[in-house]
């Protein structure tokens, strides 16, 4: 499906800067969704831009893929060299402009939450268009436990390293965790390869990280085929009551360049979690927690 601007004069537009891998940019999609289905017969147009953070998320087939898991209905475009996130001067996923009928921007929203307001202005800015939408506004606000920060594992944007040795740039080199780990911090054992974006590592490799959160997430990616990863909390093996939703027996399978869900508690603890990599065919690029 395609569309141009001038198909757009009249019509209210929401521009949503999004990457699939951004657990804050999925978190915003019910709320997406929901207003495309309430207001789109009354005039309004969302429109997903998609703009990586990782080079496999300029891969379209990655991007058609997670549009139709996610149950996206509106239009999404690609915007690989990010002119379109210049041409806003946009810093932040995910960022929501609101562009009236006339082509004005008058409403932005940066991160998530503030979906009340963001709505009551998509209201208010059909009605200026001529719409009348009397839909009730009661939007959920989800809350996020997380108290440990989003973690790069590439140099590039690397934070809370915690392993003993200095990192060695693009070269397979061995690692010491600490034996005890700061808040917040993560250390790699055994052999990695750490790239710009991501690190690598070999078999019989392991990641620890003493976390605060809810639940924890990790973009992956196999370099062939699937790989597996053995979860730790504590130093037990996650079972049912505390594993992610992509954990099975206390394992995940990377079988796609995706988000995982890797531990799943009742409320914001802090715990220590450790990976334990059982080949040399993964790419880890960042946590984020919930």
């Amino acid at each position: 499906e395609s569309t141009n601007i001038d198909k757009l004069r009249g019509k209210v537009v929401l521009i949503d800067f999004w990457t699939y891998t951004c657990i804050n940019c999925i978190r915003t999609l019910p709320y997406l969704k929901a207003w495309d289905e309430k207001y789109r017969d009354q005039g309004l147009v969302i429109i997903g831009v998609h703009t990586p953070e990782f080079e496999f998320e300029k891969v379209a087939k990655n991007v058609k893929k997670a549009v139709e898991q996610d149950g996206i209905k509106y239009l999404v475009v690609q915007d690989n060299d990010f002119k379109t996130w210049n041409a806003y001067d946009n810093q932040y996923w995910p960022a929501k402009y609101i562009i009236d009928a006339n082509g004005n921007v008058r409403y932005h929203h940066f991160g998530e939450g503030n979906y009340d307001e963001t709505e009551k202005v998509i209201q208010q800015l059909l009605k200026e268009a001529g719409a009348s939408p009397n839909v009730a506004i009661n939007n959920e606000e989800g809350q996020n436990y997380a108290r440990s920060p989003e973690t790069y594992l590439g140099y590039q944007r690397v934070a809370g390293f915690n392993s003993t040795e200095n990192i060695s740039k693009d070269k397979v080199a061995n690692y010491t965790a600490p034996t005890t780990l700061s808040p917040n911090t993560f250390a790699f054992a055994g052999n990695w390869t750490v790239g710009s974006q991501r690190a690598m590592p070999q078999k019989g490799a392991s990641l620890v990280y003493n976390f605060d959160a809810k639940e924890v997430f990790l973009v992956m990616r196999p370099i062939n085929g699937n790989s597996k990863v053995k979860v730790f909390l504590d130093g037990k093996p996650v079972d049912s009551t505390n594993g992610g939703s992509d954990v099975v027996n206390g394992e995940v399978t990377v079988d796609t360049d995706r988000l995982y869900n890797l531990i799943k508690l009742n409320d914001g603890q802090r715990h220590i979690l450790e990976l334990d990599f059982e080949d040399s065919n993964l790419e880890l690029y960042a946590f984020t927690f919930g």
